[in-house]
This record gives C-alpha cells, sequence and structure tokens, in this order.
C-alpha cells in the first residue's frame, strides 16, 4: 500500500499536473461568472482537446474547472444578484445585499474561503471513502449490479424534471438513444437505419456539446440579445468591508462544516447535485443561527453556508462514480467520459486495475483545492468586466467552439451534425420541461445495465426471480420501488396542498370583489 501511495506521489504530484488543475480553475471561475454559462458546459467543451494529454493531467484540468464554475457562480450572483451558475442562486440571497452595502469584497472572500474548506472536505471524503466502498462493490455480481443501476435511474429520473412523470420519460429516451449501434453481444444493428457512422454508437462528446452547450445558447437566443450591465456598487470607508476578519470567520466555522457534511452527502447521492445541496446549507444555518432575522438582508453566514455545500458536491461526487461507475453529478457524468476517453472504466476494478493512478488523482484534487485561495483573486474585480460582455459576441464565440468541438473528436462531420440534432433536442427538451440531465446520466448507465441484466439472466437461465433471491440485488430493487412510490406519495401530497392553497384563497379574493 506504501508503495501505491508512493508511485501514485510520484506520478502526479508534478508541476505540469499542477498546472492542469490550476488552468481547470482559473476557466471555470471565468466562464462561472457569466451568466448562462456553467461548469458542465465547460468541461464538454474542454474534453475534446484532452485526447493527447495525460489522465492525469486532463481530468484534474476538468474537475478543477467544475468547482471553479461553483466558485465563479458566486461572483456575479453577489455583485450582480445574477447567479452566474444555478447553485449560485442561495449565494445571491445574502451576497447581494451586502454589495449593496458596500461590503462586496466581504463577501466575494468569505464565499471563496467558504468554497475551500467544502472542497478539501469532500475530496478528503473521497480519498478516505472510496477503497472501502469499491471493496465491497467487488463483490457485486451482474444482477446486483443491474438493480443498482436501476435504483440510480429512477434517482436521477427526478433530475432537472419538473414531475417524475417527465423524469422517467428523460430517462426512458436516454436508455432507448444508448441502444443505437451494434449490438454488444450478438453485433447486430440496432437503429442505425442503415448508417454505417452509427454503427460505433452515438458520439458521446459530440451528444454532450449539443445537448448541454448548444441548447443552452439556442434557450438564451430566443429570451432576446440582452447586454448585462454592472451596477455601481456602494462604497464603504470602512477598512473591514473588503476582508473577512478572523471573528467572522470563526464565528462561521461551524456553519461551512455542516454545510461541507450535508454538501458532501447530497453529492454521493446520485441525481441529488448541488443546487439541493446549496439550498440545504442556506436553510440549516438559517435554522440554527441565533439571529434568522438577518437572513437575507446582508448575514456573512449566508454567504458561506451554500458556497461551502456545492463545492462539497465536486469530490463527494466522484466517489459513487470511482467506485461504482455511477456518476453522481451532471458534471460528474461529463467527466465520466473524459475516463472513458483515457482508457479508465469508472467501477469497482477501477482502483484494482489503475490503483496509483486513482490515488495520484486523489492527492492532485486535494493540493489543488489551496489553488482557490489564490487563483479567484484577480477574477474578483475581472469578473465585473467579463459578466457585462454582450451576448451578441458572446454566443457566436460559443457556438464556433461547439463546431470545433464536435469536429475534433474524430474528424468527422457526422459528429458535427449529431452536436447540431442533440442541441435542437436538448431546446426542446427545456422547452417542454424535460429534462437532458436524467437522459445524459441515463444514455451512459444504459449500455452498463443492458449488459448486466443479460448476463444475469444468463446466468439464470432466464429466470428472472435471480433479481429477487439474492439478497443485495432484491435491495436495490426494493429501494426502486420505493423511491418510486415515496416520490409519487409525495407529489400528489404537494398537489393537494396547493389545491389547499388555491382553495383558502378564493373565498377572500371573491370577498374582495364584492366589496
Amino acid at each position: 500500500m506504501l508503495e501505491t501511495l508512493s508511485n501514485a506521489a510520484s506520478q502526479a504530484l508534478t508541476l505540469m499536473n499542477f498546472f492542469g488543475a490550476a488552468l481547470g480553475i482559473f476557466l471555470g471561475s471565468l466562464l462561472g461568472a457569466i451568466p448562462g454559462l456553467n461548469g458542465t458546459m465547460a468541461i464538454a467543451l474542454l474534453i475534446p482537446i484532452t485526447y493527447t494529454w495525460s489522465p492525469l493531467f486532463a481530468i484534474a484540468m476538468l474537475v478543477g474547472c467544475w468547482k471553479g464554475s461553483v466558485y465563479g457562480g458566486s461572483i456575479s450572483a453577489i455583485l450582480l444578484n445574477a447567479p452566474g451558475t444555478p447553485e449560485a442562486a442561495a449565494t445571491a440571497l445574502d451576497g447581494y445585499p451586502l454589495t449593496k452595502q458596500g461590503k462586496a469584497g466581504k463577501a466575494l472572500k468569505m464565499a471563496l474561503y467558504a468554497s475551500v474548506i467544502g472542497a478539501v472536505f469532500s475530496d478528503t471524503l473521497l480519498m478516505v471513502a472510496s477503497p472501502p466502498i469499491a471493496a465491497l462493490a467487488l463483490m457485486f455480481g451482474p444482477a446486483e449490479l443491474a438493480m443498482l443501476i436501476l435504483f440510480a435511474l429512477v434517482v436521477v429520473a427526478g433530475t432537472g424534471a419538473k414531475s417524475q412523470i417527465k423524469g422517467l420519460i428523460s430517462t426512458a429516451l436516454g436508455i432507448l438513444l444508448a441502444t443505437v449501434g451494434l449490438d454488444p453481444m450478438t453485433t447486430q444493428q440496432r437503429f442505425t437505419f442503415g448508417s454505417i457512422d452509427l454503427d460505433a454508437g452515438i458520439g458521446l462528446l459530440a451528444m454532450l456539446i449539443g445537448l448541454l452547450v448548444m441548447s443552452e445558447v439556442l434557450i438564451q437566443m430566443e429570451e432576446g440579445w440582452k447586454d448585462a450591465h454592472a451596477e455601481v456598487m456602494v462604497k464603504s470607508d470602512d477598512p473591514d468591508a473588503s476582508r473577512v476578519t478572523w471573528a467572522e470567520l470563526k464565528g462561521s466555522l461551524g456553519t461551512i462544516f455542516r454545510s461541507s457534511i450535508l454538501g458532501s452527502f447530497c453529492g454521493a447521492l446520485p441525481g441529488v447535485g448541488s443546487i439541493t445541496a446549496a439550498f440545504m446549507g442556506y436553510d440549516q444555518a438559517r435554522r440554527l443561527s441565533k439571529h434568522p432575522e438577518r437572513f437575507g438582508k446582508g448575514e456573512i453566514q449566508g454567504v458561506a453556508a451554500p458556497e461551502a455545500a456545492n463545492n462539497a458536491v465536486c469530490g463527494a461526487g466522484l466517489i459513487p462514480l470511482v467506485t461504482l461507475g455511477i456518476p453522481g453529478a451532471l458534471s460528474a457524468a461529463v467527466i465520466m467520459g473524459a475516463f472513458m476517453i483515457h482508457g479508465l472504466a469508472p467501477g469497482p476494478m477501477l482502483m484494482v486495475e489503475h490503483p496509483e493512478t486513482i490515488y495520484g488523482l486523489f492527492m492532485l484534487l486535494i493540493l489543488s483545492d489551496f489553488f482557490m485561495l489564490v487563483i479567484p483573486l484577480p477574477l474578483m474585480k475581472l469578473g465585473q468586466w467579463v459578466i457585462s460582455v454582450p451576448r451578441a459576441y458572446l454566443f457566436p464565440v460559443i457556438l464556433a467552439l461547439c463546431v470545433i468541438g464536435a469536429f475534433g473528436t474524430h474528424q468527422n462531420l457526422f459528429d458535427v451534425k449529431i452536436m447540431v440534432f442533440f442541441g435542437v433536442l436538448g431546446y426542446f427538451l427545456k422547452k417542454w420541461e424535460l429534462s437532458p440531465a436524467a437522459l445524459l446520466i441515463a444514455f451512459i448507465l444504459g449500455p452498463m445495465a443492458e449488459v448486466y441484466l443479460r448476463q444475469a439472466l444468463k446466468i439464470s437461465g432466464g429466470d428472472p426471480s435471480i433479481f429477487v433471491t439474492k439478497p443485495l440485488a432484491a435491495l436495490f430493487l426494493a429501494l426502486a420501488v420505493g423511491a418510486i412510490v415515496w416520490t409519487t406519495l409525495r407529489n400528489r401530497r404537494d398537489k393537494k396542498a396547493a389545491q389547499g392553497r388555491v382553495l383558502s384563497s378564493e373565498p377572500t379574493a371573491q370577498g374582495q370583489k364584492v366589496e
């Protein structure tokens, strides 16, 4: 074990790998500060240029980009009340009021410190928890793995969808698209419509870029070419207005660590994500505060809590990816594509076949967290200029990068067509309130689910009872059914509560009319 760690450290802790992590944090922070862009889009655009790089350099850069974008979203949230990323919406609740009080510097630095602490906590948990979970996962057979993926798909079905039905539709569509190409066991063509280009299936990177990046550009273009203009910030003569005092940091440490635990828990659960973690962190900070009335009016802990929570999702989101081959978040699903490109198949065998690479990645991620203390500092001022770039200049550049990224995958125009198709599809999915995230994760997990399902049935001679006679498989199947039942009952309860509120308000409204 010590020899493995020593070899991992010698591979990972190099200046080139540090540069990769630092570059990722810089690009992520910069892009995350622009409303409408996010870390997932940035990762999807960067993956095509990582083919010729070493796995450690490429993956460290992509994870650094993810982490940087999560913090970068807080820059525009605090300065303009316009969250650069969805998870930064909770940060704006107290960050922008602090800006209006002339304390923008204090809010930005507290967000930075909380982000770093949350990231270090989460990455440490990743390094400690992954080996035992991977060892346990080695005990899983095809039946257990098939039911585990089924449970993950049921949970993921609620990711980004307005209802469970729409989430299940998105998931089913992703599984259907995953069957395009040659059958993995019989090599028969499936849904290729005679196209040789589809024999290998739908290109993951072209699909990612179209579904996540191009579709978002189309959505925002429809909203209009509106320029973002920075508001004039209040200036304060107080020397503490632009820095976090030791008393403020010490008083927020309890909130930061609680939010880090919450964020790590949300990251380890497939489909929960950083948005939920951020609002959960903010809510627990407000409820446990001695002065809850200050929240929403410029409370510094209201900035620290969501930032610690949403950054803690990043490291923990890799735990199910590395150990079980199941991404815990959308960005982790995109990074899963980078693992596969570099010959690292996520799953229980990953830490057995490539222990030095994985442990080296863990070390690199923990050490790179400290780059976040330095790299985003100049972006706090630069961000005010970047977020004011007109969309008329920004979107053509992004679309050009989409085409370059899709074409550069295999130097094939067919991939560009795939990218355009999924860009349009993603546009309609978002308009119809279906979930591109659920579709994408189902597309990635679908082939694995099919192989494990068919292997299990082959072992049992076609008897489906294998999924209930094996204890772990039965447990995951029960969890999947329980998740569907619980979500259905919760949705019905919420619908009845909403109807009750409407009915209770009608007499008042009618009474006002009569008067």
